[in-house]
């Protein structure tokens, strides 16, 4: 409703003008129609050009009327004490947040000695994500036996029959190139992926995407070769979290343990 107000009182001297040209137009086919009915000798004639001067005078009323109408909003609502509320929405590409680089402050000083405070908003913006880094394990989690999965954390975390791992199973140890097996299948369905949660962190570290659904079948792999990259131990948290067009996600979690390929 304020910005129609506000549109209103921008275009008042437009509108104005406009109302008060139709006024007269009307004004004067009003005086013509009168002008005939007064010489017209038939009384269906005077009907009709009294019917015509009636409706030339209403519709002259009706333009004064919204021509008063706009002047009032303009006289009681101040624009310049209201503006409209425009809210810019915060870009977003993908699963990344756009924002602007923060207002920076400054001061100058002129030849008088007077210190004036500037403020300045860079264009930049600054794209944020956390990088997929391990963090560093517990001394007890580093070498080649994994360390026991407590009994109460082997039971996969996976409420959804639309996000599901069959393979590998929850608290198992696991070697090279793993295979994963499941169901990622929902309705407007977009792409699933997955996760790795390092021991020791909460943060969930990119693996793969994939953009076709798979009803209990084989959904991907899962490298864990490399020791630099994932040293073994445990437990790791596998992710698999399904996601539709609408940006609606599943996921299904599993503990495991990475070992070595030797044993």
């Amino acid at each position: 409703m304020n910005v129609i107000l506000y549109w209103l009182s921008r275009q008042v001297i437009w509108i104005a003008v406009i109302c008060l040209i139709g006024a007269a137009g009307y004004v004067i086919s009003a005086i013509i129609a009168k002008r005939k009915r007064d010489t017209s000798q038939f009384t269906l004639e005077r009907e009709i050009y009294h019917q015509r001067m009636s409706r030339a005078f209403l519709v002259t009323a009706l333009f004064l009327a919204l021509a008063a109408t706009v002047f009032m909003v303009n006289i009681y609502w101040n624009p310049d004490d209201e503006e409209p509320d425009v809210t810019t929405p915060t870009p977003s590409i993908g699963l990344f947040t756009l924002t602007p680089a923060p207002t920076q402050t400054g001061t100058t000083t002129d030849l008088t000695g007077t210190t004036t405070m500037t403020q300045g908003e860079s264009s930049s913006v600054v794209i944020s994500a956390p990088e997929p880094t391990a963090p560093p394990l517990p001394e007890e989690l580093l070498g080649d036996a994994p360390t026991p999965i407590p009994q109460e954390m082997l039971q996969p975390d996976c409420p959804h029959p639309g996000a599901q791992l069959t393979s590998p199973a929850a608290g198992s140890n696991v070697s090279g190139v793993v295979e994963i097996a499941g169901t990622a299948d929902l309705n407007a369905f977009s792409y699933y992926r997955f996760e790795v949660v390092f021991p020791g962190s909460s943060t969930p570290n990119f693996i793969a995407q994939i953009d076709e659904a798979v009803d209990n079948g084989v959904l991907g792999s899962w490298d864990v070769s490399d020791p630099a990259r994932y040293p073994p131990g445990g437990p790791y948290r596998f992710q698999l979290v399904v996601v539709d067009i609408y940006g609606n996600t599943l996921s299904c979690i599993i503990p495991v343990n990475i070992v070595s390929q030797q044993e």
